[in-house]
């Protein structure tokens, strides 16, 4: 009799098979999410930062153009806010996002202004009502509709980013000065609003500067006899400068004049002249003091008021015109080639109001540094051999409020040096 076949019973490794497998199945896709997760938080950790980046570029442009002076009963004009929102926008356009493949879109309505730093919600931007008078600007860069590479699988959908920016204009700890031009200081200073004369001699190529500024090298360790006039055209700079360092009087400079009437929008013939594409004028090359002014615009005698005035010129992008500019003999014989108003608002900036150096001691070649002010240029430098240019004082160049755009490195409020566009946010 034969006996029933009986199997024999799994050995416990053969029965954890399955089990195991399960195991690892679970523990594969835990790990799939886990490393999924990281990948897409990781990528938005990267656009983050990059629109972070180009947040605070916006803002720092935007800033640099907030420079107006409001006095009282004449806020500052539209345009600076226009000329504002303009430069953020430009800046922030200048990065890029999603691992530098992508530009940065920040349109009008993310660029907004306060007269006080404020919380969010309380900055508006210039099409909403912002104040004319505004000193800070937040500026929001956005990553919209971003959708996940990994966790889309798991039900994850897109996901929206953005990183935002506020900066104002603060004092410097050091400064790049935006012209080679120092000012005689004075017993008691000089009061806001008067003028200061320079005469200035031309022999050939070269200009020499006397009265009550002089030409200024704040780099005598390395500059050449052309500094001053490209620093003037504004195809080199200077920065690193501060209060106390020495600065020399080189008297003689090679071309001043060629370099000092761009800012005006007057250019020379030749090949390789100027250009306001190469050297950018102001918005307005209108001289100081004027006989004929334009109906809605004031007379200004000499040592009269210009900076109001001026304001509402850069606003209407007024080119330079001989009929306008009454001063008669030296210095109203102004030679080259204006540009027209249209090329003034589309390449030019405040370029005539400028930070100089303030200087105790004009006798001598090398002397200390002693302050910068914040002047505004009144009147090119005429084609003669002799002639007079002025300068408004508009006030200290660290002064809160100062119109005078400068750059450098943020010295916090017990700053020397010119307002320059600082981040607080």
């Amino acid at each position: 009799m034969s006996l029933p076949f009986v199997r024999p019973p799994r050995s416990c490794r053969h029965a954890q098979r399955g089990g195991i497998a399960v195991i690892v199945a679970i523990s594969a896709l835990v790990l799939f999410g886990f490393a999924g997760l990281a990948i897409d938080l990781g990528r938005m950790y990267v656009d983050k930062t990059e629109l972070q980046t180009a947040a605070d570029a916006c803002a720092l442009a935007a800033a640099a153009e907030l420079s107006c002076q409001p006095t009282p009963g004449t806020p500052c004009p539209s345009s600076y806010l226009q000329n504002a929102e303009a430069a953020g926008i430009y800046a922030a356009g200048r990065n890029l996002v999603e691992f530098q493949s992508q530009a940065v879109v920040i349109t009008p309505a993310d660029v907004k202004f306060s007269t006080v730093l404020a919380p969010n919600e309380n900055y508006l931007s210039r099409a909403a009502g912002a104040s004319t008078n505004s000193r800070y600007v937040m500026c929001t860069a956005r990553r919209n509709g971003l959708m996940p590479w990994f966790m889309a699988v798991l039900g994850a959908g897109e996901q929206d980013i953005a990183a935002a920016g506020v900066a104002t204009l603060a004092p410097s700890q050091s400064a790049c000065p935006t012209s080679p031009i120092g000012i005689c200081n004075k017993p008691g200073g000089y009061t806001k609003g008067e003028w200061i004369t320079g005469s200035f001699t031309s022999n050939g190529n070269n200009d020499d500067l006397s009265g009550s500024f002089r030409w200024v090298d704040y780099t005598p360790e390395s500059s050449g006899n052309s500094e001053a006039r490209d620093l003037l055209a504004g195809t080199t700079s200077v920065c690193g400068v501060k209060v106390g360092d020495d600065i020399r009087l080189p008297g003689v400079q090679q071309a001043v004049k060629m370099g000092y009437n761009t800012r005006f929008g007057m250019y020379p013939n030749g090949a390789n002249a100027y250009t306001p594409d190469t050297s950018p004028p102001d918005r307005t090359g209108y001289a100081y003091p004027n006989k004929n002014p334009a109906a809605g615009f004031s007379l200004i005698n000499f040592g009269g008021d210009a900076y109001a005035d001026y304001v509402k010129r850069q606003a209407a992008g007024t080119p330079f015109t001989n009929n306008q500019y009454g001063v008669s003999g030296p210095g109203s014989n102004i030679s080259g080639n204006p540009i027209d108003s249209a090329k003034h608002l589309s390449a030019g900036g405040n370029r005539r109001l400028v930070t100089t150096a303030l200087i105790d001691n004009c006798g001598t070649s090398v002397t200390p540094l002693s302050g910068m002010a914040c002047v505004l240029m009144l009147n090119p430098m005429s084609n003669g051999a002799t002639g007079e240019i002025y300068l408004q004082y508009i006030g200290l160049a660290n002064e809160p409020g100062s119109p005078c755009p400068a750059a450098g490195f943020s010295g916090g409020p017990g700053g020397t040096g010119p307002q320059v566009p600082t981040l607080v946010q």
